[in-house]
């Protein structure tokens, strides 16, 4: 008697959802690959008992249990928010720094308790001429 079924693995993906699709050895999973990264993608309950056509095995690295949810988070986009929140701060810092340091301090009002208006310069007067 020939036993029909495939063994649990990566197959190519009957749906074409992806590179490859996972076959637990009794149904296909919701485990696709797509260039590498694995991700849940639902399959048609129709096609999930259907058995992988002997000789489209494929091999990928990842096992079905690291997989993430189509259009979840993943931690490289929490990385590259990271990242943009970062470099933000070093930019709202570098402009603060650019104020202080640019800061005129002519342009400052008087501190208080000086309210002696500048000094002017008066004009030269000749002294009075002496009759004598």
């Amino acid at each position: 008697m020939t036993d029909n079924t495939s063994p649990p693995g990566w197959y190519q993906d009957p749906t074409g959802q992806g590179d490859g699709r996972y076959w637990n050895g009794s149904t296909w999973t919701e485990a696709v690959d797509r260039g590498g990264v694995t991700v849940n993608v639902p399959i048609d309950p129709n096609q999930a008992l259907a058995p992988p056509v002997p000789g489209t095995q494929v091999s990928i690295p990842a096992s079905p249990a690291a997989v993430q949810p189509v259009g979840g988070g993943s931690t490289s986009s929490g990385s590259a928010i990271g990242a943009i929140i970062g470099l933000l701060v070093v930019v709202v810092i570098a402009v603060v720094i650019f104020m202080v340091v640019t800061n005129d301090s002519s342009d400052s009002p008087t501190p208080p308790g000086t309210d002696a208006p500048p000094a002017t310069e008066e004009p030269a007067t000749d002294p009075p001429a002496d009759d004598g």
